[in-house]
């Protein structure tokens, strides 16, 4: 079974343990110096989603610090559940390995109630994924997560073009073309490549320190397993950037808004 078609298998959390819950880091999975970003967020999201334990309360945000890089191999993942209020709660996960703390996460759940509407941003007008072609070498072969999803530029600059801003559009799924979900899209939300790569022309590894995901309309991502990435950087400096994101489903409906930091390992 391929990684892709085992995205669920390769996020389990096993909470039948005394101690510590239990997961594996899939070698596939890993990119640069070890895990993707956003395979963590998902291993994460799985296991506060089991402490909180309400299919009522879906997932509203999750803030994920990683702390060192994660190699392949077994995880122990200290969950808590922190407060559960009457509409709302939240959870704590520190994510462990022989003792030594390598990433931890946030996360709160709410359930839905009556309220006000409001949504300020669009999604870019850009041509649907059919339309659009897809990648075939992706551009940092390093990043073997990327390799496990679809890229299809939607509108340029493309990576490492020397476009004239730092953006990057794309379409994306899941190659096993599974309908998108809180965790699937946790994992989207950081497989693309950083929005500074609409700028540059050679690659420079940009590794995430944090990120955290607000999310929106998350029904409306079991229509299609297409989701158009829209990630921005406005600010890099002493090494570090800040990458703002969006990810929409085809008929116009934001599934989620992300924000992480960027650690820049060259000049």
């Amino acid at each position: 079974m391929s990684a892709a078609a085992g995205f669920d298998r390769h996020t389990a959390v096993d909470d039948e343990l005394i101690g510590p819950w239990r997961a594996e880091v899939a070698p596939e999975l890993s990119g640069f110096a070890g895990a993707h970003g956003g395979y963590m967020a998902a291993i994460a999201l799985r296991a506060l989603t089991r402490v909180v334990c309400d299919p009522r309360r879906t997932p509203r945000s999750l803030t994920v610090h990683l702390l060192a890089s994660v190699a392949p191999g077994a995880l122990d993942l200290h969950a808590r559940l922190d407060r559960a209020g009457s509409t709302m709660s939240a959870a704590s996960l520190r994510i462990e390995r022989d003792g030594a703390t390598l990433a931890t996460a946030l996360g709160s759940f709410g359930a839905p109630r009556e309220s006000l509407g409001h949504c300020a941003v669009t999604m870019p007008d850009v041509p649907a994924p059919e339309q659009c072609r897809p990648i075939v070498e992706k551009p940092v072969a390093q990043a073997r997560a990327g390799l496990l999803v679809e890229h299809r530029p939607a509108a340029p600059p493309l990576p490492l073009s020397g476009g004239d801003r730092a953006e990057i559009l794309v379409w994306m799924r899941l190659l096993e073309d599974r309908p998108t979900d809180a965790l699937s899209a946790c994992m989207l939300a950081d497989a693309a490549p950083p929005a500074l790569y609409g700028r540059l022309s050679s690659y420079v590894a940009m590794p995430s320190t944090d990120s955290t995901v607000h999310f929106a309309d998350l029904a409306a991502g079991e229509r299609s397993p297409w989701v158009l990435g829209v990630f921005r950087t406005r600010l890099a400096a002493d090494g570090y950037a800040v990458e703002d994101g969006e990810l929409w489903t085809p008929d116009a409906r934001l599934l989620l808004s992300a924000r992480q930091q960027r650690r820049i390992l060259a000049g």
